[in-house]
């Protein structure tokens, strides 16, 4: 892994870790949306990185993304759950996204691709999605009304195959 993206991974936890965003979310009963999350050890050896769990409905939405939240509320998500996951120096940041309908998760992971400069397009047995490498790898997926992304923090000959078991994770809770 290099220094670079050491630096996110770690950046990311301590403000995570600071500002106890974990706990906020543990207070009440777990949110549907929280239990599509994959659990420890559910992609081989990475394990959920404590009070890492943000969760955001409506406006509370900017818990989870400070500043741009309203672009996730206007283009239909309804809540959103993120957590993080670690494998020794490698980690993986898994949001999930309830959306208003399944048009709006496949609409919302077009707008992406469109953003990132590439095309969506079905993947078997996890939904319809895509993944980009630069500056990190990062995987966006539909998966009936739910907008998943995960992002790795790893180097990408590795990473983008563990991206889609996280996925696929997510996607078996969904069937569950």
């Amino acid at each position: 892994m290099n220094m670079k993206c050491r630096m996110i991974a770690l950046g990311m936890l301590i403000v995570a870790a600071l500002t106890g965003l974990g706990a906020a979310s543990m207070a009440a009963p777990a949110p549907a949306v929280q239990k599509l999350l994959p659990g420890n050890n559910d992609v081989a050896g990475f394990k959920i990185v404590a009070k890492t769990l943000t969760y955001g409905k409506g406006v509370d939405v900017s818990k989870v993304y400070n500043g741009g939240y309203e672009l996730y509320t206007k283009n239909g998500v309804v809540d959103v759950v993120k957590q993080m996951y670690q494998r020794e120096s490698e980690y993986a940041e898994v949001t999930v996204h309830t959306m208003k309908s399944t048009k709006a998760a496949l609409d919302f992971v077009n707008y992406w691709a469109k953003q990132r400069e590439t095309k969506s397009a079905a993947i078997a047995g996890i939904g319809t999605g895509f993944s980009v490498t630069k500056p990190s790898v990062m995987s966006y997926y539909a998966m009936g009304k739910y907008f998943v992304t995960v992002s790795a923090y790893y180097p990408a000959e590795k990473s983008v195959k563990e991206t889609a078991a996280f996925a696929t994770a997510v996607k078996k809770r969904i069937k569950a």
